[in-house]
C-alpha cells in the first residue's frame, strides 16, 4: 500500500478531492473554497503551520504568529477577495512558556491589524507537539472571483513583487551570521490583498494563484486546471535584488523553484495588461511591490522558459509536503 511519502501532497489532495467533490459552485482545487452569499461568495481558506515544515529553529513567536495569519490571507488575496476575519486553532504542549503564547498572539494581531481585520477567536488544545491552524474568511462578487483556471491563449502572465526572496532566505539559515535575516524574510511574507482586490475590480484578470510553493509548480497547477501552457521569459522575471549577482543556476532555483514568496501570479487579457500594470504600480513606483509582465499563455503543451534566445521546459517542481525534499 502506498504511503504519503510515496505519492506527495498533490496526489493526496487529488485523493481527497475525488471523495469531496459534489458539484461545488467553483469546484475544488483553488486557493479558497466558497459559500454562496447572495450576489457574493464568502471565500474560506485554511493552512496549518508547524515546526517540521514552517518554523525553523530560532524563530520568534511573533514571527510565527504573523506568518500564520499572512499565509492564509495570501489565499484570500489570490481569490480577489476582501478579507473579513481570521480564526485559529492552537495545539500546544503543556510545557509551553506563556511568553511564547503571548508573542504568538501579538504577531497574529499585528498582521490582522495591518490588513484591517480582527482575530475572531478559535480554539486551544493540548498536544505533544505544537501545531497552529489558521482559517481566513473573505468576500468577493461572484462574477469577479479569481480562480486558478480561466486563462485564454494570448493572455499576459504577470507577477507581483519580486521572486527568490524566500529561496535565498532558506539558504541564509545555514549561516549563523545571516540566520536572523533569513528568518525575518521567511516568516514575514506580505499578502498581496491590495493587488488581488485590484485584479478582481479590473474585470480583466482571467486567473490567479498565490506563489506559495514556487513559480514553476504554481504554473504547472494552473496549466493542469486550464488545459493550456504558460511561457515565461526569464529576462523579465523580477528577481529579489541580492540574487542579481549570483550565478544563473542559483537565480533560477531560487526564483522559479523555491517556495515561500507568497506573491501572486495572474493572467490578464492582453489588450489591457499595460493598463493594469500602470494602475497597480502607481502607489508603489520604484518599490518591490510592482507588477511585472513575465510571459504569455499559449495553447496546450508543456510550460516553457525562454532564456538567452532558447526555449526549455519550465519544470513543474517546487516545495511539496510529504516528500523528503523539494521535488517535482
Amino acid at each position: 500500500m502506498a504511503k504519503l511519502s510515496d505519492v506527495g501532497e498533490r496526489e493526496a489532495i487529488r485523493l481527497l478531492t475525488a471523495i469531496f467533490d459534489r458539484g461545488h459552485p467553483i469546484g475544488l482545487g483553488h486557493d479558497c473554497g466558497v459559500v454562496e452569499w447572495g450576489e457574493d461568495y464568502l471565500v474560506i481558506t485554511t493552512d496549518v503551520v508547524n515546526p517540521r515544515t514552517h518554523i525553523p529553529g530560532g524563530s520568534r513567536p511573533d514571527q510565527v504568529g504573523w506568518y500564520l495569519v499572512a499565509v492564509n490571507l495570501s489565499d484570500v488575496a489570490a481569490a480577489g477577495a476582501r478579507a473579513l476575519g481570521f480564526v485559529a486553532a492552537l495545539s500546544l504542549p503543556p510545557s509551553t512558556d506563556t511568553d511564547f503564547l503571548r508573542g504568538l498572539g501579538q504577531g497574529m494581531e499585528a498582521c490582522a491589524r495591518e490588513f484591517g481585520i480582527a482575530i475572531l477567536g478559535g480554539d486551544t488544545k493540548e498536544s505533544d507537539v505544537p501545531s497552529f491552524a489558521g482559517t481566513a474568511i473573505g468576500r468577493v462578487r461572484k462574477d469577479r472571483i479569481l480562480l486558478r483556471k480561466g486563462a485564454r491563449p494570448g493572455d499576459a502572465i504577470v507577477v507581483t513583487g519580486d521572486l527568490g526572496r524566500a529561496g535565498l532566505a532558506y539558504a541564509q539559515l545555514a549561516d549563523p551570521a545571516t540566520r536572523a535575516e533569513g528568518l525575518e524574510e521567511l516568516l514575514r511574507p506580505y499578502p498581496r490583498l491590495r493587488e488581488g482586490a485590484a485584479f478582481s475590480d479590473s474585470g480583466i484578470v482571467t486567473s490567479c494563484m498565490d506563489i506559495s510553493d514556487g513559480l514553476g509548480l504554481s504554473l504547472a497547477q494552473m496549466a493542469a486546471m486550464s488545459g493550456l501552457s504558460y511561457s515565461v521569459e526569464w529576462e523579465k522575471v523580477p528577481l529579489h535584488k541580492p540574487l542579481e549577482t549570483m550565478p544563473a543556476d542559483r537565480q533560477r532555483e531560487y526564483a522559479l523553484y523555491s517556495g515561500g514568496d507568497y506573491e501572486l501570479v495572474a493572467t490578464v487579457k492582453p489588450e489591457a495588461a499595460a493598463d493594469l500594470v500602470a494602475r497597480v504600480n502607481e502607489p508603489h513606483r520604484g518599490s518591490h511591490h510592482e507588477l511585472t509582465v513575465i510571459g504569455t499563455v499559449e495553447r496546450a503543451g508543456p510550460n516553457t522558459l525562454a532564456a538567452g534566445g532558447k526555449r526549455e521546459p519550465l519544470q513543474g517542481r517546487g516545495w511539496e509536503h510529504f516528500r523528503p525534499s523539494h521535488s517535482g
